[in-house]
């Protein structure tokens, strides 16, 4: 017999607390925050799902309200975030799509941070979604691609790359260049760049995170 969600849930946020406290972070680039809190007291962290874990523990206990789907593993990772004290919008691009869009919305304009993993909950993997761009355009919240890497890790082979950090390892956080999209940039042509440019700067930044978690700083 299957255990019950939340009994799984609440052993996996502790894991999540437990590996934490054993890893070595560092954060590069930390003053791009304070660059999107200067265009917007609203932010929206946008990542790759397959590095989502190590950001649920830096970023825990802010209030974040994170995008998780429908699905039965993305209900997981929001029972499991919620007990790390985050916030959970159900809904993706794929299922439950526009309802979660209009509740992004809703969260920011109440003042909350976002977080999505823009290439989530099915790939392709390290492709950004337009829905991101879309809540930015109507709230006016800046977006902040965020990224990490750790130089100890498993890889899973899933869609996505899974990534786990072992523990004790080294682990980069890394931010990128914040993105304020302006309200009349309505087309889909000015969605598609501002989409593009989201892609482009999480593909740069990392690719430097994981230079930096091996120590290689060519």
């Amino acid at each position: 017999m299957k255990p019950p969600m939340w009994l799984v849930a609440t052993v996996g946020a502790a894991v999540i607390r437990a590996l934490g406290l054993t890893w070595r972070i560092r954060v590069e680039e930390g003053s791009k925050l304070d660059a999107a809190r200067a265009l917007s007291p609203r932010v929206i962290f946008v990542f790759w799902h397959g590095r989502l874990l190590p950001l649920s523990y830096t970023h825990r206990n802010r209030r974040v309200h994170v995008l998780a789907s429908e699905h039965a593993d993305g209900e997981m990772l929001g029972q499991t975030i919620r007990r790390l004290g985050y916030g959970h919008v159900r809904g993706s691009s794929t299922r439950g799509g526009t309802r979660a869009l209009l509740e992004l919305v809703e969260k920011a304009r109440a003042g909350f941070d976002l977080a999505v993993t823009v290439d989530g909950p099915r790939g392709p993997a390290g492709v950004v979604k337009a829905g991101v761009v879309e809540v930015a355009r109507q709230t006016g919240a800046a977006i902040l691609p965020i990224t990490c890497a750790s130089d100890r890790r498993r890889v899973f082979r899933s869609w996505d790359a899974f990534e786990l950090p072992a523990p004790f390892a080294r682990i980069v956080v890394r931010y990128g260049d914040p993105v304020r999209v302006e309200p009349a940039e309505a087309g889909r042509d000015a969605i598609e760049r501002r989409r593009l440019d989201i892609e482009r700067e999480l593909t740069r930044i990392t690719a430097e995170a994981d230079r930096s978690a091996r120590g290689d700083r060519a």
